[in-house]
């Protein structure tokens, strides 16, 4: 019963969050992608080829075996991971350039994430199935419309929008933490089975894909650090998906717990980068101060 409505959460929380974070979005926001447009082009290279491409290299580089690979690769090819934005938040990174990659990306994703599955098959001797249908009813339908309607309603009901904002956020925290908890039941053991080779590779990867988002948000670090976020962090339901498709003989509670590992993993393997930032921030916040003593310009 737990693990059926742990599903159930999960399949529809992205939902909700997306509602919650239209009624949050002014419409205008939109226009900050025509206003920095090489910020959004670099972003979109790295995240779209450049992650993918390292993914390759590094579980080349450790020989994993294809099963840990297939996994580490597929979430490589698979982003616009909604937990993006929630972290975006808490790293004090820019919200608008978050939440407008999230969008780039899950509508990139309707032709990318087909067509590296389409590579990953050649190499890996596999046959994973990410249809553009399968892709489109996971990114498009569960991103795009809840978020169109939240600004919508921002836009036609603002008083609307600004009573059920609080309220949406709240019971999204709510769920997301029971969700957490629930699935420490099902990661946990999947931890101590996942390759310390995998691991490795992982933290790599996450690392490096990290450092390249840093690198492509320049100059200011409020977007470096959303563009680094944007590259490290994969979507883990569609990637769970693609693999139950993929291998229908797979349990989908066996599927969450090992992606869910992964999950854990790349969160873990963010806390150098999320230290490095914040000294990065006290840093350029000491050199906006006065001199001791003197008098704020």
């Amino acid at each position: 019963m737990l693990r059926s409505v742990i599903a159930f959460v999960l399949s529809n929380i992205v939902t909700l969050f997306m509602f919650s974070e239209g009624l949050a979005r002014e419409p205008g926001e939109i226009r900050h992608v025509l206003e920095r447009p090489a910020l959004y082009v670099r972003a979109l290279v790295v995240v779209l080829l450049f992650v993918p491409l390292v993914a390759l290299g590094v579980v080349h580089a450790f020989r994993l075996p294809t099963v840990l690979a297939s996994a580490i690769l597929l979430m490589a090819v698979c982003p616009g991971a909604p937990l993006q934005v929630n972290q975006a938040k808490s790293l004090g990174a820019n919200p608008t350039t978050s939440i407008n990659l999230l969008l780039l990306l899950s509508v990139c994703a309707l032709v990318t994430v087909p067509a590296w599955v389409v590579v990953l098959d050649r190499m890996l001797g596999v046959e994973f199935r990410a249809s553009p249908e399968l892709v489109f009813r996971l990114l498009a339908v569960k991103i795009l419309p809840p978020l169109a309607v939240g600004i919508a309603v921002r836009h036609y009901l603002p008083r609307v929008a600004q009573a059920l904002a609080p309220w949406c956020s709240r019971v999204f925290t709510v769920l997301l933490v029971a969700v957490s908890v629930g699935l420490l039941f099902i990661v946990g053991p999947k931890l101590i089975h996942v390759a310390w080779l995998a691991v490795v590779a992982l933290v790599m990867l996450v690392t490096v894909s990290a450092l390249l988002g840093h690198w492509a948000g320049a100059p200011r670090l409020e977007d470096r650090k959303a563009v680094a976020l944007a590259a490290a962090f994969a979507h883990p339901v569609l990637s769970m998906t693609i693999i139950i498709q993929s291998y229908p003989n797979y349990r989908a509670l066996e599927v969450a717990g090992i992606v869910g590992a992964f999950v854990v993993i790349r969160l873990l393997a963010l806390t150098p980068y999320r230290m490095w930032v914040k000294r990065q921030g006290e840093h350029e916040g000491s050199k906006r101060l006065p001199p001791h003593g003197g008098v704020p310009a």
